[in-house]
């Protein structure tokens, strides 16, 4: 079921940029576009009847916004994709967050980034994304940062560490990828729940659902994820509390 081929529909007011979008889905092999339109007015009556995977949404169109377009969609109970936003403008990122968004994808789209993000849904598609958005961002919602080429969405729950990089931060993620974002560990530790994540030293948070051991002689914890193990700096003075923390849960 997880490797079936995902459908896949896109709404697009401009028809460059739908063939475009179109080309790069069907050349990830893990994707097909059952269909698209670029007259946001028709889009729900055609999501409605060919009941696609997943919905590619732009954000900026005449006649109806693309957030318009998920508020009508919402409201057919039966129909449950995953939603992701397309979009030139970066300044959209936290409303379509706040709209439960799967994933945001900023214009020109990378095609590396939307092969992730089509695979992100596959791997997570018995959740759905509308009936179920509450357990896709949960208690771990979802964050936005700023990085190098625009920005990016951070979900807590694929997070194994963090790491400080001077006034910058690296996220690395259950599949491998790493995210590189212009902000503080500090202000990261901020934003993230304290009884999932813990912070080791100055260099380090780290996911407690993927540990697997606290090395005290080494002062490092070891944490297993995706057939790999990695390896994080633990202070001295946070070890013990680590432990208690460990032993109470």
């Amino acid at each position: 079921m997880d490797n079936a081929i995902l459908k896949t529909f896109i709404v697009e007011d401009e028809q460059k940029s739908l063939d475009l979008l179109t080309e790069l889905i069907i050349s990830t092999g893990n994707a097909t576009v059952t269909g698209s339109t670029t007259n946001p007015e028709e889009a729900v009556d055609m999501i409605s009847r060919l009941r696609p995977d997943v919905v590619f949404l732009d954000v900026k169109m005449p006649g109806k916004s693309g957030f318009e377009v998920l508020d009508d969609l919402a409201g057919a109970n039966s129909l449950n994709p995953f939603i992701i936003f397309t979009t030139a403008y970066d300044e959209f990122a936290v409303k379509a967050f706040e709209y439960a968004a799967f994933d945001y994808l900023l214009k020109p789209i990378d095609p590396e980034r939307l092969s992730m993000a089509i695979s992100r849904c596959s791997a997570n598609r018995h959740l759905g994304s509308l009936q179920n958005s509450g357990k896709l961002s949960g208690a771990l919602k979802k964050l936005i940062y700023r990085n190098i080429s625009g920005i990016v969405i951070i979900d807590p729950a694929e997070v194994v560490f963090v790491e400080a990089a001077g006034n910058y931060s690296c996220f690395k993620m259950n599949d491998g990828r790493q995210e590189t974002v212009t902000i503080s560990l500090g202000k990261i530790e901020e934003q993230l729940q304290p009884d999932i994540f813990f912070r080791t030293g100055r260099t380090y948070i780290i996911n407690l659902n993927y540990l697997k051991k606290v090395n005290s002689k080494k002062r490092e914890c070891i944490l297993h994820s995706n057939s790999h193990d990695f390896r994080c700096d633990i202070s001295y003075d946070k070890i013990r509390i680590l432990l208690d923390r460990l032993n109470n849960d």
